[in-house]
């Protein structure tokens, strides 16, 4: 395929028809994928009848919204947004067979494909960088075995456990995105969005990251970015040949419009950061990782569990008995018990009172217990869970027990210390 800006010198007036039918349906392709990522479910009951009718997977899939990009709904609008392309495409062949080129519509979907992966490259990149895509290990992920995570668990683990790699990655997919707003920088930018979103794809295959679909088409529209100059990139990097600079294609010869697209774009540049940066605040929920910790945060390992004035043994086959009380944010509480099941927690507190409230996700019916928080090493509480009195006391397991917490970076090593 020989798309526009073949030559380094001049644009290409005349295309070749395979050149022509590419565009046609590729350009189809991408700007009915970013229609659709926001409008699809404008158009759900075809979209559903598209899936029942015509592809034969039946109708019955959900449009809930749960963070997998990669859910049934996705790969129904994958499968419509290919075969509208093609329809498109087909039909725009026949319709203009006779135009020798597609110069000027080329450099503007250039334009929207630099502008889409800006907006891609600056999310994601802020997000790593305000440690909201990741964060660090849990309190519960840390008294979590590797064998019982899931492929995915142990990936974020990996990423969350040093802010300083994450936020060196944020950095490079920032940078890969702000070069794309000039022409002239606009081939190192693509470069660095292909190295890092093949990475980001690679990863999501192997360790089952449900936004395979997504980075996949990120990945795609910047290599259609670097494709007119790829004979440049092979021969610089491959062939050790001269590479001559490119004489960007203009369309637009007047200066005072040019001026005011350049502002426009400057504006929409602050304003899109601006929006991105409030999105990680509210959507990362970053100003409560700001707020100072509960006094209750932490792991606490019960020490005695008393359930209606009986003392329970630490059986681990006990189903019943608490082995750990996890509190990691100020609204959020586990309860491990001894045979490793978890109860999780909504959890608030009344120092006045000294009151604690659990509310079980699964039922949200309150569980009303009194505190004595001696010290800071030491935790009682007494009140009735579902119709059983219980008082238990705890001490609070520290995390530099855990070595993923305590061991720290070496300049030497004298031997590995892989365990």
């Amino acid at each position: 395929m020989k798309l526009a800006m073949e030559s380094v010198k001049h644009q290409k007036t005349n295309w070749s028809i395979i050149d022509k039918i590419a565009f046609r349906v590729i350009f189809s392709y991408v700007i009915l994928f970013i229609l659709l990522l926001f409008t699809a479910l404008l158009f759900e009951g075809f979209l559903r009848w598209f899936a029942d009718i015509f592809l034969g997977w039946g109708s019955d899939f959900s449009t809930e919204s749960t963070g997998s990009g990669d859910r049934s709904f996705d790969y129904v609008r994958f499968a419509l947004n290919l075969v509208l392309a093609l329809l498109v495409g087909l039909i725009w062949t026949i319709a203009d067979r006779k135009r020798h080129s597609y110069n000027t519509l080329f450099y503007w979907f250039q334009v929207i494909l630099r502008v889409a992966l800006f907006v891609a490259m600056l999310f994601y990149g802020l997000a790593k960088v305000f440690n909201g895509q990741f964060g660090s290990p849990s309190l519960e992920l840390l008294m979590q075995s590797v064998g019982e995570m899931s492929p995915m668990g142990l990936a974020w683990t990996f990423m969350g456990y040093s802010l300083a790699y994450s936020i060196f990655i944020g950095f490079i997919e920032i940078l890969g995105g702000v070069l794309l707003l000039y022409r002239k920088t606009q081939t190192i930018g693509s470069l660095i969005i292909v190295g890092v979103m093949t990475n980001v794809v690679v990863m999501n295959l192997i360790y089952d990251i449900p936004v395979k679909l997504f980075s996949m088409h990120l990945t795609l529209m910047a290599i259609i970015l670097l494709w007119p100059d790829r004979y440049r990139i092979i021969n610089m990097f491959f062939k050790n040949k001269t590479v001559e600079k490119i004489e960007f294609y203009k369309p637009l010869a007047n200066g005072a419009l040019k001026k005011v697209i350049r502002g426009g774009r400057g504006f929409v540049v602050v304003l899109l950061t601006l929006i991105l940066i409030v999105q990680c605040f509210v959507q990362f929920e970053l100003r409560e990782q700001l707020k100072s910790k509960s006094e209750f945060y932490g792991i606490w390992e019960s020490q005695l569990f008393i359930k209606n004035k009986d003392t329970i043994p630490p059986l681990l086959t006990d189903t019943y008995r608490w082995r750990y009380l996890i509190v990691d944010l100020k609204k959020k509480a586990a309860i491990k018990k001894m045979n490793d099941s978890i109860d999780r927690y909504q959890f608030k507190f009344d120092t006045v009172q000294k009151k604690i409230v659990f509310n079980r996700e699964a039922d949200l019916i309150p569980q009303h217990f009194f505190y004595n928080l001696n010290d800071d090493t030491t935790l009682e509480l007494k009140g009735v869970l579902d119709g059983d009195s219980l008082q238990v006391y705890f001490k609070r397991k520290p995390e530099s027990d855990f070595r993923l917490i305590n061991r720290k970076f070496h300049w030497v090593n004298e031997s590995t210390y892989n365990y």
